[in-house]
């Protein structure tokens, strides 16, 4: 982000300005997250109890609740989560029922079953075609809703949590330029989201190996890349190279599985997007936070949606 860019968030924004600039060390992060634990404490208490007392009624109530939050403390993602198909199906069907996003832009929207129309229209390959409003889905709304995932929030920001948004896109099999591949986080880098965050993802299509995985390096949440001066605390993209000539082959997980698995992911570990190499990669993201600075929801008014 440059200067000029910064100024005008800060301007806009001064809490998010502010966060992202000092969210980065790993001492602000902790003392805001405890503060907040601690002044939320009874609340904090009693939202676990309803999350518990509901837990039959979550999708995800046969999912080892302590060695998942385990995981995501440990490596920064966990998995094991598996939506049901009718979940799946209502989804998919809101998304071929309604319009997309051109590169997350409001006015340009089209159905994607049309993105070859879509894309003469604008002149270039559509990487990234996202959904706004979801929440008028029922299947995304009652996710979001579950206790088990809400359980998860409470526990990994150790307070009450707040759900900051979700967001619903397809990634396509096209030959993207650089510069879409780094608007749309096609290169690794980390998030700067809150002092505490995470997300929960799910593939509402199948992905397989080299069909637009979501690619995270094990473990980097407590060791970013140490390549340039001031990387422990600089937020840049990184090269596939940088990244696999520092951390061990095993631990860059490329995640793959059918349509419904889900897993959760602290993204300010190492990570990004791919490309699909055939199959267009349909997601679904899930983000909750100690604080809503309003950067991730997708709402908008729907006077202010056009097609192309």
């Amino acid at each position: 982000m440059n200067f000029s860019n910064v100024l005008k968030t800060l301007k806009e924004n001064p809490g998010y300005a502010t966060m992202r600039g000092i969210a980065r060390f790993p001492l602000v992060r902790s003392v805001v997250t405890s503060t907040r634990g601690a002044l939320s404490y009874r609340a904090f208490q009693r939202f676990l109890k309803e999350c518990e007392d509901a837990m039959a009624n979550s999708v995800f109530k046969d999912v080892d609740r302590p060695k998942f939050i385990k995981d995501l403390e440990r490596d920064g993602v966990a998995f094991g989560l598996v939506l049901p198909q009718s979940v799946v199906s209502e989804i998919r069907e809101f998304a071929d029922n309604s319009p997309a996003y051109a590169d997350r832009d409001p006015k340009k929207g089209f159905y994607y079953h049309d993105r070859g129309s879509a894309e003469a229209a604008i002149g270039k390959p559509i990487l990234v075609a996202q959904y706004f409003n979801g929440l008028t889905c029922r299947a995304i709304r009652d996710l979001i809703s579950d206790p088990f995932l809400r359980w998860v929030a409470a526990v990994y920001l150790r307070s009450v949590p707040t759900f900051v948004g979700c967001n619903l896109w397809w990634t396509s099999p096209v030959h993207a330029s650089d510069e879409d591949r780094n608007k749309h986080a096609h290169l690794y880098h980390r998030d700067v989201d809150d002092y505490r965050f995470f997300k929960f993802f799910f593939y509402i299509t199948d992905v397989k190996d080299g069909e637009g995985a979501h690619i995270c390096v094990r473990g980097s949440i407590a060791n970013p890349p140490k390549i340039k001066p001031g990387d422990r605390w600089n937020i840049r993209r990184y090269t596939d190279q940088e990244i696999t000539n520092y951390y061990p082959e095993q631990d860059i997980l490329e995640i793959t599985g059918k349509a419904g698995v889900g897993f959760a992911e602290d993204t300010l570990c190492i990570h990004k997007g791919s490309t699909p190499k055939t199959e267009p990669r349909l997601l679904l993201q899930v983000q909750f936070a100690l604080f809503n600075y309003g950067i991730m929801e997708d709402g908008h008014d729907p006077s202010a949606l056009s097609m192309m």
